[in-house]
């Protein structure tokens, strides 16, 4: 029996003048969890799509797995038969089907026509509870919670796993997973892990991709870390510290600038206007679980606004800016109020509003459209002379956002959907900046963002706010709105219950805060799709 799940040696690949991977060696020992870490476009996505065959490498690498050398390039659909599987972020789940459905789609075999629905319920019943999963198999899947989906899409990953090694006898298998706990809030996570430690235990070695350190800190024996295509690290968790682990992400220079703190000395330290009335105001929202929220953000003033999941924080920035109905309530900006009821994203856009939504690849960008278009899609109108658009003019602008912002690669003539997720929020931030909102509304704007992409996303916004933008920004990362924010609201039962400011914005501080109101509303975790934004 091999020691080791699966090697890379030597793995490199080039697009055009681009070297995405350079001579890339990893091992995945039987039986543990691997982390493979590094910035957004570092090479991680390129190395898994070798691994599942969809990009050939350059002549000269090797693949071995479970002791077995296999030829490269492996072709496409290739990696199943040999004991791989992916889980990417997206979950590759059809979601208007039920789970069902989904369990007996990836069976082999090909469509059955001779399907017995109960005995099939029956058993995909018993082999989801056989991980610790309880999800009813008749259940459709966009009706389920975010955290159920994600344990449906590993737990039918680890029995395709099992199925293979009871078919072929083979002592392991390895299975990718890919920011499983990006779409997750942090009082979940812990299912998630329970399942992967269940999928260990079985048989299988994990390769965990994230950019979410404490997960990784809890889940992971052993780290691989690429930095621009090169492996720059092989490390036991045990013997790095958390610094550690980001200087080697992004290297030296660029650690001291990817940390910040709040309070005095602070990079995101500010002072702004608390003028009455100007910036945002909002008084009796009603919508979602919303029940009359009432909040106001001065310019240049960042405002987090944090709760559990279900508190009604998360509808906030969609029943402002008008993508969700609002039953009640009225916003003013720079001292124009307008009803809510009846609220349009355009209605919003020509009052200052801009909002960056959560699901950016459904909801921000068109991922097939070039980045200079979605760059520059709210301003065509500027590149148009005599009715015919100036094409050069428009990439020549996005070229400069693109270098003003670190978005990479620098080629804005690419589509956007071949970004990595930290530089196409990047460009959904430029498109938006190109308008002068006078209030940005942001709903977990740096989930699935490597942590120099994310100090970026900070330094752009911080820039904005010196200019009079007011920022409402909600997220379930209570470390990030304690670095960024100068005040914290604390939403329960649909209503602003608390504010934490000052010297005493900490994550404990919002912790404490945000559990502490929901005991006092009896308020729980919302265990439902009602829990999330559409």
């Amino acid at each position: 029996m091999s020691s080791t799940a699966l090697e890379l040696h030597n793995i490199s690949k080039v697009f055009g003048a681009t070297r995405a991977l350079s001579d890339v060696d990893m091992t995945v020992q039987h039986g543990e969890v691997l982390a493979l870490l590094g910035e957004n476009g570092c090479g991680k996505s390129t190395l898994v799509k070798v691994l599942a065959g969809v990009h050939e490498p350059e002549p000269g690498g090797r693949l071995v797995v479970d002791g077995t050398d296999v030829p490269l390039p492996m072709p496409l659909g290739t990696s199943s038969h040999l004991g791989l599987c992916f889980v990417h972020q997206d979950l590759g789940l059809a979601r208007p089907l039920t789970v069902l459905e989904n369990l007996l789609g990836t069976q082999e075999g090909g469509p059955r026509w001779n399907i017995r629905w109960g005995r099939e319920a029956r058993r995909a019943r018993e082999m989801l509870r056989s991980y610790g999963v309880t999800v009813d198999p008749l259940a459709v899947v966009n009706q389920l919670p975010p955290v159920d989906q994600a344990l449906v899409a590993i737990a039918r990953a680890a029995e395709q796993l099992k199925q293979y090694r009871e078919r072929t006898g083979a002592t392991s298998s390895v299975l990718v997973l890919d920011e499983p706990t990006v779409f997750l809030p942090e009082e979940e996570v812990s299912f998630l892990f329970d399942l992967i430690r269940t999928v260990v235990a079985g048989g299988s070695s994990v390769i965990f991709i994230s950019h979410d350190l404490p997960a990784v800190r809890e889940i992971a024996d052993r780290l691989t870390v690429l930095r621009d295509g090169r492996v720059v690290a092989h490390a036991s968790m045990a013997d790095v510290t958390d610094d550690q682990i980001v200087e080697l992400i992004v290297g030296p220079a660029a650690a001291m600038k990817a940390t910040f703190g709040h309070g005095e000395g602070s990079t995101l330290e500010r002072t702004f206007d608390r003028t009455p009335g100007a910036g945002l105001e909002v008084t009796g929202l009603v919508g979602g679980r919303l029940t009359g929220l009432d909040l106001s953000v001065a310019p240049g003033e960042v405002v987090g606004l944090a709760g559990l999941l279900g508190s009604g924080a998360e509808d906030v920035p969609y029943l402002l800016f008008g993508a969700r109905p609002a039953d009640a309530g009225e916003v003013t900006v720079h001292g124009s109020a307008m009803p809510l009821p009846g609220q349009q994203p355009a209605i919003a856009v020509d009052a200052g509003l801009a909002l960056i939504p959560a699901d950016r690849r459904r909801d921000a960008i068109a991922p097939a459209v070039s980045v200079a278009e979605n760059m520059m899609l709210l301003v065509v109108p500027r590149f148009r002379r005599r009715g015919v658009l100036d094409n050069r003019k428009l990439r020549s602008t996005a070229d400069q956002r693109a270098d003003a912002l670190d978005v990479r690669p620098r080629r804005t003539s690419v589509p956007v959907g071949t970004l990595s997720g930290g530089n196409a929020q990047k460009v959904v931030l430029a498109k938006w900046l190109e308008i002068s909102p006078r209030v940005l509304l942001l709903h977990e704007p740096t989930q699935g963002v490597d942590v120099a992409a994310r100090a970026e996303i900070y330094r752009v916004i911080k820039r904005a706010t010196e200019t009079g933008m007011s920022v409402l920004w909600v997220s379930s990362d209570f470390d990030e709105l304690a670095t960024v924010s100068d005040r914290v609201v604390v939403v329960s039962g649909g209503i602003a219950v608390s504010t934490v400011s000052g010297a005493d914005i900490t994550p404990e501080a919002i912790t404490t805060a945000v559990y502490g109101a929901a005991r006092a509303t009896g308020e729980s975790t919302i265990t439902t799709a009602e829990a999330v934004p559409s």
